[in-house]
């Protein structure tokens, strides 16, 4: 599942910010600043279609870091991960998870993330009231640093999250998990398209793949 996880952390460095453990206890705690600069750069995909291209590094204790390339179409609701290993397609209510290796896909029910971290929670982080932001400075090239800190929630297993915003946009986000894994992902381009054909790109077509394996996985 932490590899599914990963697919969704944007990250280029990781920076140290000390904040006081009695200081941030909500989201409530949250610096004004902070939020201020992570709604500006959510609003324009609640607004618009986005297709986001990334590249992802995730990098276990021990072993050598994995880097792939992979894209995210997102709309409204509705959303479209791609990576070179698998799929995650979403129409809001049902949820593909595709394993491309083994033609396999399972089906979900779209949990509103209640269970689970959807691409829009980390493109709407502002609203998440399980995160407490805090606004560390800005890089010499001019990306704010903001560091999230977990609370008990949906983002518990993470040790650590780092965003980047330049130019009122997402630039990266950081994610170290408490066994250490590491998660790197940098966004190269975001566009927003006027037109997203949602039949192709936000529900699984079982024609489209012979022989798929399809394992129902929702619950009535």
């Amino acid at each position: 599942m932490k590899q599914l996880l990963s697919a969704i952390l944007f990250a280029l460095l990781a920076l140290p910010v000390s904040y006081a453990q009695s200081q941030y206890l909500s989201s409530k705690d949250s610096d004004p600043e902070a939020i201020s600069m992570l709604t500006k750069a959510g609003q324009s995909f609640t607004s618009k279609h986005a297709q986001v291209n990334f590249k992802l590094k995730v990098t276990f204790p021990g072993e050598a870091p994995v880097t792939s390339e992979g894209v995210l179409y997102q709309s409204g609701k509705s959303y479209n991960l791609q990576l070179k290993e698998y799929a995650i397609i979403s129409d809001g209510m049902t949820r593909w998870v595709y394993l491309k290796g083994p033609n396999e896909v399972n089906i979900y029910n779209e949990s509103n993330g209640q269970d689970w971290i959807s691409p829009q929670d980390f493109l709407k982080l502002h609203t998440a009231n399980d995160l407490v932001f805090v606004l560390a400075g800005t890089r010499a090239d001019g990306v704010s640093i903001i560091e999230a800190k977990p609370l008990k929630g949906r983002f518990e297993e993470y040790s650590k999250i780092t965003i980047g915003i330049k130019g009122g946009a997402l630039n990266f986000i950081n994610a170290l998990s408490s066994d250490g894994m590491r998660q790197d992902m940098s966004i190269t381009t975001i566009a927003y398209p006027a037109t997203m054909d949602a039949q192709k790109l936000f529900t699984f077509n079982k024609a489209a793949y012979p022989g798929v394996y399809v394992e129902d996985l929702r619950l009535d």
